[in-house]
């Protein structure tokens, strides 16, 4: 017998990325900030038309628990979850959007989403040759 799993449950602050990237189709990641009915308000740190964040609705019926389906298949379109929600004092790394503790921030800034984490800054000093 498979033991009981809890149902899976969209929450406020938990992080979602794209199932599969399509080059031609550029999906970003978001943040949950409402769960409302079959619909769910989210957050994109860099969507919006100054690249500084915008908010849209998407379908709850495309946010899933993994990447894959129940047959192990990746699934081709929606969104799966990253992280999330925080524990206490916790930001949003916006390289991985992953929750982070703020001692290991190595840039931060004002709003969430828009911090960088130690590791993410070792890989992106690693690519730019500092």
């Amino acid at each position: 017998m498979i033991a009981d799993t809890p149902p899976f449950k969209v929450r406020p602050q938990q992080t979602y990325v794209p199932c599969r990237q399509w080059n031609w189709q550029p999906s970003r990641p978001f943040v949950v900030e409402l769960v409302e009915g079959g619909r769910v308000k989210v957050w994109e740190p860099f969507g919006g038309p100054s690249g500084l964040g915008c908010h849209r609705w998407v379908a709850l019926a495309s946010l899933h628990e993994s990447g894959t389906t129940r047959t192990g298949k990746e699934r081709q379109t929606g969104w799966r979850l990253h992280a999330g929600p925080p524990s206490q004092g916790q930001e949003l790394c916006g390289s991985c959007m992953t929750w982070v503790d703020r001692d290991q921030l190595a840039v931060s800034a004002w709003g969430y989403g828009h911090s960088t984490c130690a590791p993410c800054k070792t890989k992106i000093d690693q690519v730019v040759g500092i």
